[in-house]
């Protein structure tokens, strides 16, 4: 954990500067990219073993259509996973990011209703909202020093409420050009893999961002963090807020593809968000793991569900699958602990 806390703080120096301690003195250990890298290895297998079994089950699973398919089933999943991903890579935890999809997913199908709102106007006001609960998260977990598990769970009851409020009964009708988006390709990719894409290219850059850094030291120890003189509440707080802007572009995709407004939509999301960064490698605990974990775990809960599907498996197994496959991840990760320690 030290290695990593280096690491992320300070840029590794030259190997002739004189402040390094003599060889003999130091202990190897690899550098914590390639650590973090090294722990999305689980995830990485089990995805390409449920791609082996998909091929097998589906012969046309590489074709185009399943393919865009595929990818518009696994975008939404993908993007609250990283945003998942981005609370617990700080060392925190986020139980309302599913009722935050259906806070936007309700205000994006009953705003234009009741406002008479265009489609730009329905849009920043639920991008709004979303960094709103977002700062709301980080403020009461950073700022004022409440159990992530404790907060979110509480703000979670009032996402949901909010929702209910704007739509008690499911139904209202998403902006008809959302749903034409969603539905556009350009060749065989589908536009709904655009915000999947933004939001890993944003991710890429703030790692390397001394923001990135701070995070992922602040998961490791926040404690000798702080002592370094870094705002650590600040550093949580960021989190939160960027992991909500992931929440928005979800609930966007979700939105765009049913078409329509259900306050108890996003509510499964949350549990599957935790499982996929379990799958992925990334320590609960905070401070260990990549992005490509998360997004691997993802890709592996959504392919899951064709596997049940072209065997031939009752759905009501799905879940069951799930754990199986959740037990396993939590199995290869205590191994890498251990190893690590």
């Amino acid at each position: 954990m030290k290695a990593h806390l280096a690491e992320a703080l300070h840029p590794s120096r030259d190997p002739a500067d004189p402040a390094d301690p003599p060889a003999r003195n130091r202990r190897p250990c690899l550098p914590a990219s390639v650590s973090r890298a090294a722990s999305a290895l689980p995830g990485v297998l089990m995805l390409l073993i449920v791609i082996g079994l998909n091929a097998h089950l589906q012969p046309d699973f590489f074709s185009a259509d399943s393919l865009s398919s595929n990818l518009q089933n696994a975008a939404p999943v993908i993007l609250i996973c990283m945003a998942q991903a981005v609370v617990v890579l700080a060392g925190e935890l986020d139980l309302s990011v599913g009722a935050g999809i259906s806070l936007v997913n309700c205000a994006l199908a009953g705003l234009p209703v009741l406002t008479g709102w265009d489609t730009g106007a329905t849009c920043l006001v639920a991008l709004a909202a979303a960094l709103a609960a977002g700062v709301c998260n980080g403020v009461l977990v950073g700022y004022l020093r409440q159990s992530a598990l404790i907060a979110t769970f509480a703000t979670s009851a009032i996402w949901f409420g909010v929702a209910l409020l704007l739509m008690p009964q499911p139904g209202g009708t998403v902006p008809e050009v959302l749903g034409d988006w969603f539905a556009m390709r350009v060749g065989p990719v589908p536009l709904a893999a655009v915000p999947v894409v933004a939001a890993v290219a944003l991710w890429a850059v703030l790692q390397r961002h001394r923001f990135g850094r701070r995070l992922i030291a602040t998961g490791s120890s926040t404690e000798a963090v702080f002592k370094s003189g870094i705002d650590t509440r600040r550093i949580k707080l960021l989190a939160y807020v960027l992991a909500w802007l992931f929440v928005f572009g979800a609930a966007l995709c979700i939105s765009a593809e049913t078409a329509s407004g259900d306050a108890r939509l996003g509510l499964p999301y949350t549990l599957n968000s935790v499982a996929a960064v379990v799958i992925g490698g990334i320590s609960l605990a905070g401070g260990r793991g990549s992005m490509i974990g998360a997004i691997s775990g993802a890709l592996v809960l959504v392919l899951i569900g064709n596997v049940v599907y072209f065997a031939g498996i009752p759905s009501n197994y799905q879940e069951l699958f799930k754990g199986a496959v959740i037990v396993v991840a939590l199995g290869f990760t205590f191994i890498g602990a251990r190893r690590s320690a």
